[in-house]
C-alpha cells in the first residue's frame, strides 16, 4: 500500500496549524512570534553544521558544497540570534532598537554570498579543510559584530519615523540579484548534485527571493510583510534541510544499500557465468531449467533443450596445446551466443558440454534453430581462420504439460537431460570424423 499520500496530508495538516498558530502567536505577541520564527532558522543552520561537522573525515580530500554551506549557516544563524535578541522591545542591547536590521542585511549578504561562493567553488577541484573554513567565518562573523554593536561602522538600516533606509532597501535588492545569480548557477550545476537536491536548494533559494522582496516593503518592525516575510524564511530553511538532511542522512544510507545490492548482484553474475567461455555454468543452467518446467507444469507452454558436446577437443588439445582447446571451447561459445535468440539460454555445463535451454520453443523451432548453429560452424570451418575444426554433436528433447501427468518436476528435469544426451551420443557416433585427416 502507497503510503505517500496520507504522509504528504499529515505534513500539509502540520504545516497549516503551525501557520495558523504562529499567526495567533503574532496577535498576542509579534516578539514571541518573531523569536520563533527564527529561532527555527537558527535551529537548522546549527542542524546542519553539526551533521557535516561530524563527518568532516569524508570532505579532506574534496570540495563538498553542502559543508562549506553548513559551515556558512552555523554563522548565519549565529547572525540570526543576535537579530532577534536585539530585535525592537526585546530590550537585550539598550542605546539602538535597531540593530536588528544591520544584522538581517548582514546575515543576508553572508547567506547569499555563501552559496556564490560554494557555487563557483564546485567547478575548481581541490583539497578541502572545513576546519579552516570555520575559522574564515568565525572571524568574518567577529568582524560583522564589532563594526555593529562596537565600532559602529556598518550603515544604518532603519530610522524611527522614517522606516527603511536607502541603503537597506539597496541592499535587500542587491541580496535578492544574488540569489538569482546562485539560482542560476545552481541550473548548470546537474553534474554535481542529485535531482533531489538540486529542485529543495531551488525552492529555498526562490522562497529566499521572495523573504527578500517583503524585506524591502516593510514600514515597520510590525507590520504585515515583515510577518509575511518571516513566515517565507521558514519555508526557505525547511527546503534548505530537507537538501541537507537527504544528502546527509537519506542518501548515503541508499547509497549503501544499492551499492550492497549492486555488488550482491555482481557476485551472484559471477557465480552464474563460467569464467572462460562467459555463458552461464552449470548451476545457472539447472535453475534456469528448473524454473522453466515449474512454469509449463502450472500454466503450461514448450521448451526444447538441446544437449551439445564439442567434437574433437582431446584431439586439439594433444595435437595444437590445451590454449587451442580453450579457444575451441570459446570459439562454440560464441558462435552460440550470437546464434540463440535473447529469450535463450546459452550454457556451458562441463568441459566440453553446452546446454541450449529453449523457452516456447517446439521440436522443429528448435531444429530450425540448430540448422543455423550449424551454418555458423560451417562458416568458420570454411574461413579457414582456426587451425582446428569447429565441430559438435547435438540431442534435443522436448516438454510440455503432458509430461507432469506421471512425473515430478524433478523427475522431468532428468529424463529431459538424458533424453537429450542419448541423442547427442547418437548423433555423435552416426558422424564420420574424416575432417582430422585433413589437418
Amino acid at each position: 500500500m502507497d503510503q505517500s499520500g496520507p504522509t504528504n496530508t499529515y505534513k500539509i495538516l502540520f504545516a497549516l496549524a503551525a501557520a495558523i498558530g504562529l499567526y495567533l502567536i503574532s496577535l498576542a505577541n509579534y516578539l514571541l512570534f518573531h523569536s520563533l520564527a527564527e529561532l527555527f532558522s537558527v535551529m537548522i543552520g546549527a542542524t546542519m553544521f553539526v551533521i557535516t561537522w561530524y563527518a568532516r573525515e569524508y570532505t579532506k580530500e574534496h570540495f563538498d558544497f553542502l559543508a562549506f554551506a553548513s559551515v556558512a549557516y552555523l554563522f548565519v544563524a549565529l547572525l540570526d540570534v543576535l537579530h532577534t535578541l536585539a530585535y525592537q522591545g526585546m530590550a537585550v542591547f539598550p542605546g539602538n532598537d535597531f540593530f536588528a536590521n544591520q544584522l538581517w542585511v548582514a546575515a543576508r549578504y553572508l547567506e547569499s554570498l555563501s552559496i556564490l561562493a560554494g557555487l563557483l567553488l564546485l567547478r575548481k577541484p581541490r583539497k578541502f579543510n572545513l576546519f579552516r573554513v570555520f575559522l574564515f567565518y568565525a572571524g568574518l562573523t567577529l568582524a560583522i559584530s564589532l563594526a555593529i554593536f562596537v565600532v559602529k561602522i556598518f550603515p544604518v538600516c532603519y530610522v524611527a519615523g522614517q522606516g527603511q533606509t536607502a541603503f537597506k532597501i539597496i541592499s535587500e535588492f542587491i541580496v535578492i540579484g544574488i540569489f538569482l545569480t546562485d539560482i542560476y548557477l545552481l541550473s548548470r550545476s546537474g553534474d554535481y548534485f542529485d535531482a533531489i537536491v538540486i529542485r529543495n536548494l531551488n525552492l529555498s533559494l526562490m522562497t529566499a527571493v521572495a523573504t527578500e522582496l517583503c524585506f524591502t516593503l516593510y514600514l515597520s518592525n510590525y507590520d504585515w510583510f515583515n510577518l509575511v516575510g518571516h513566515y517565507l524564511k521558514i519555508v526557505s530553511f525547511y527546503f534548505l534541510s530537507r537538501a541537507v538532511i537527504y544528502t546527509s542522512i537519506q542518501k548515503p544510507y541508499a547509497t549503501i544499500f544499492r551499492s550492497l545490492t549492486e555488488k550482491e548482484a555482481a557476485l551472484e553474475q559471477v557465480s552464474l557465468t563460467d569464467e572462460l567461455t562467459g555463458l552461464y555454468n552449470r548451476r545457472a543452467a539447472l535453475t534456469f531449467l528448473g524454473k522453466n518446467l515449474n512454469q509449463i507444469q502450472h500454466s503450461g507452454g514448450d521448451l526444447t533443450i538441446c544437449f551439445m558436446d564439442v567434437d574433437g577437443l582431446k584431439r586439439t588439445n594433444d595435437q595444437f596445446g590445451h590454449l587451442a582447446g580453450d579457444d575451441l571451447l570459446a570459439t562454440v561459445a560464441r558462435l552460440l551466443a550470437q546464434s540463440v535468440r535473447e529469450s535463450d539460454y546459452a550454457c556451458r555445463i562441463g568441459g566440453d558440454e553446452f546446454l541450449l535451454l529453449l523457452p516456447q520453443t517446439t521440436e522443429p523451432e528448435a531444429q530450425a534453430l540448430m540448422n543455423r548453429v550449424y551454418a555458423a560452424r560451417d562458416r568458420i570451418n570454411q574461413s579457414g581462420a582456426k587451425p582446428f575444426p569447429v565441430d559438435f554433436s547435438m540431442g534435443l528433447a522436448y516438454a510440455s504439460q503432458n509430461r507432469f501427468a506421471q512425473a515430478s518436476l524433478d523427475q522431468v528435469m532428468d529424463q529431459l537431460l538424458e533424453e537429450a544426451d542419448n541423442r547427442m551420443y547418437a548423433d555423435k557416433k552416426s558422424k564420420q570424423t574424416t575432417q582430422w585427416s585433413k589437418t
